[in-house]
């Protein structure tokens, strides 16, 4: 008895990705389809709930209903990239699972399976709707994002414009440094200026040894400018050697010279949350020794937004798999159920990386790259999986 040539070619057939056939663009439309359509439902529930509350106060900026309404459209422009960024990776499981489903209903997928082709040979339309979408998100995260939100600055449009506006003073600003205490108020510039200084230095065990008031502090040259304030050392005038007791004498200056390590740039950026902040700024602000930031916030948010350019891909590469596990030949609700819960548990997973980051309980680095990794790694194992199950079916 021999074998045909057909079942020793199909038998000795590599695993191999087929990028660019006609399996991987049906499926891909149908991929962009589904994440585009929910996306926009994303989209609509995040923008009523963001706009409602500031409608009228927008509105109002435009003099008639046909200003006003063009007001309230630019407005959700503005809004939309730091709304729906956060949304992309779940909205991409959706989008592709809802596709998988479609797959198995119609009997397509049994055709596919008939015809011997591996689960890791269709994987190519989740590997390019991730580069796809993967681009995209990062382009919200990095640029889009923080560029709406200066306009909405520059323009005191809505509640952050106003509340973030650069153009005015920051409220009193206390900063802890390294030296000691420094209280201003904010010109953001750049570059910066201080306004209302008082510093205060002190030694190792806390004790106040110097205190410097200014109107005006101006950055020159790698150090700060104080003009026209006074000044009080310890042991000087017949104080005490240590701290301050009793009354004191202030000693007027023209000018006087300090060097404190603090950032310029981090002033300019001051009472800004990380995420509207441009990523070139943010890797420069990752990366200073004088930056007042004990937990890492812009390392982390710097992290998180270099991550999230893969969690689009690991996110449709997790949910093509387990559809091909779990509803290879039928849909049921409970494994339909488990499917959506573990895409909302990542989902979830990402939030609470980049929470625990910011204050410190885990590195920046494990609170950017700790979810791609999972989503890359369950993928693998559940293909493998996959793979044992078609031998066995093959070897029955």
């Amino acid at each position: 008895m021999t074998t045909s040539p057909t079942a020793n070619k199909t038998k000795s057939a590599r695993i191999v990705l087929a990028p660019f056939g006609r399996h991987t663009w049906y499926m891909l439309n149908s991929y962009i389809r589904n994440v585009l359509t929910v996306t926009s439902i994303l989209l609509a529930i995040g923008l009523t709930i963001d706009l409602w509350p500031q409608f009228q106060q927008i509105a109002a900026t435009g003099s008639d209903a046909f200003s006003a309404t063009l007001a309230i459209a630019r407005f959700a422009l503005l809004r939309t990239p730091g709304i729906i960024s956060p949304l992309v990776p779940f909205a991409t499981f959706i989008g592709v699972l809802w596709a998988e489903v479609a797959h198995t209903q119609s009997g397509e997928r049994m055709l596919i399976w008939n015809s011997g082709r591996s689960p890791i040979q269709c994987l190519a339309p989740a590997l390019f709707l991730g580069l796809l979408l993967g681009a995209t998100d990062f382009t919200m995260d990095a640029a889009l994002g923080p560029a709406s939100m200066g306009i909405q600055m520059r323009e005191r449009l809505g509640r952050d414009g106003e509340t973030l506006d650069r153009n005015t003073l920051s409220k009193p600003a206390w900063i802890a440094l390294p030296e000691g205490l420094l209280k201003a108020q904010i010109q953001y510039g750049p570059p910066p200026v201080l306004h209302d200084v008082a510093l205060f230095r002190r030694d190792l065990e806390g004790r106040i040894l110097e205190v410097y008031t200014a109107p005006v502090a101006q950055y020159e040259n790698g150090r700060w400018h104080l003009l026209n304030g006074q000044f009080w050392q310890a042991g000087s005038n017949g104080g005490p050697r240590f701290g301050i007791s009793g009354r004191q004498v202030m000693q007027p200056f023209d000018e006087r010279v300090v060097a404190l390590n603090l950032d310029p740039l981090w002033l300019s950026w001051y009472n800004l949350v990380p995420q509207y902040i441009p990523l070139p700024v943010l890797a420069k602000l990752a990366a200073s020794d004088a930056v007042p930031d004990a937990h890492g916030q812009y390392e982390t948010r710097l992290y998180v937004v270099l991550a999230g350019a893969l969690l689009p891909m690991g996110m449709a590469l997790l949910a093509a798999s387990l559809a091909m596990l779990f509803l290879a030949y039928g849909t049921s609700a409970p494994q339909l159920i488990g499917i959506v819960f573990g895409g909302y548990m990542a989902h979830f997973a990402i939030k609470a990386c980049l929470i625990m980051g910011q204050n410190g309980f885990i590195p920046p680095l494990f609170a950017g790259f700790t979810v791609p990794v999972i989503l890359f790694t369950a993928t693998g194992i559940v293909l493998y999986v996959c793979e044992r199950q078609r031998k066995r079916i093959t070897a029955g």
